[in-house]
């Protein structure tokens, strides 16, 4: 792609997610985004083949924008997969009020319009697809509680670090984040990660 078509594209982007925050799903069409980014219509339909299109490349960028990658680092760098559980946490409350407007928007949108709901799967399947790696790291090193799947353990991470779980606590129950982040810390380790064995005496 050349540089011109990646400042369009970047152009685009940033209309509509500006403009979907502020007016919702329905309150925003193509036409607005292009006018807003000073392109045309056609510019548009270039790169995005619908709204729908858009709509889930929008949800994407949220996420460069917010700089979820450079949150998630200390997450990979970590020495074990404890750590990186712990340094999870830390990332999804760091990163959950960046994202908070833009995610409720598209889940208030996603029983009906298929735009909305294949945007938040999409986003939903990163996370997933994060937290399984975690799990499965920590299954690798015997320290998965028993009685857990691989599967089922991240099924359970990853509805806990929904942005529902911050939304009630947080944002509804005014909990301080760093309470947050303990009880969080907290229900994991009670929850899925095995006791280390004692040393032998």
């Amino acid at each position: 792609m050349s540089t011109k078509k990646i400042e369009t594209h970047r152009k685009i982007l940033e209309s509509a997610f500006r403009l979907l925050t502020e007016r919702g799903y329905h309150g925003v069409g193509l036409e607005e985004v292009a006018r807003d980014a000073g392109l045309s219509r056609q510019a548009v339909y270039l790169h995005f083949n619908s709204k729908a299109d858009l709509l889930v490349a929008t949800a994407q960028y949220l996420d460069s924008q917010v700089g979820t990658e450079e949150f998630l680092r200390p997450v990979f760098e970590a020495k074990d997969a404890v750590q990186a559980m712990d340094r999870a946490v830390e990332a999804y409350a760091a990163i959950e009020p960046l994202i908070y407007d833009a995610a409720i928007m598209i889940y208030a949108q996603r029983g009906f319009e298929p735009a909305a709901e294949n945007a938040w799967q999409d986003r939903m399947e990163f996370r997933r697809q994060n937290v399984l790696r975690g799990i499965t790291a920590l299954e690798a090193e015997g320290m998965l509680a028993q009685g857990w799947n691989i599967e089922e353990a991240s099924d359970f991470v990853w509805s806990l670090l929904s942005i529902h779980t911050y939304e009630y606590l947080v944002r509804e129950r005014k909990w301080p984040i760093d309470r947050f982040i303990d009880r969080l810390r907290q229900v994991l380790h009670a929850a899925i990660v095995a006791t280390p064995p004692k040393p032998a005496d």
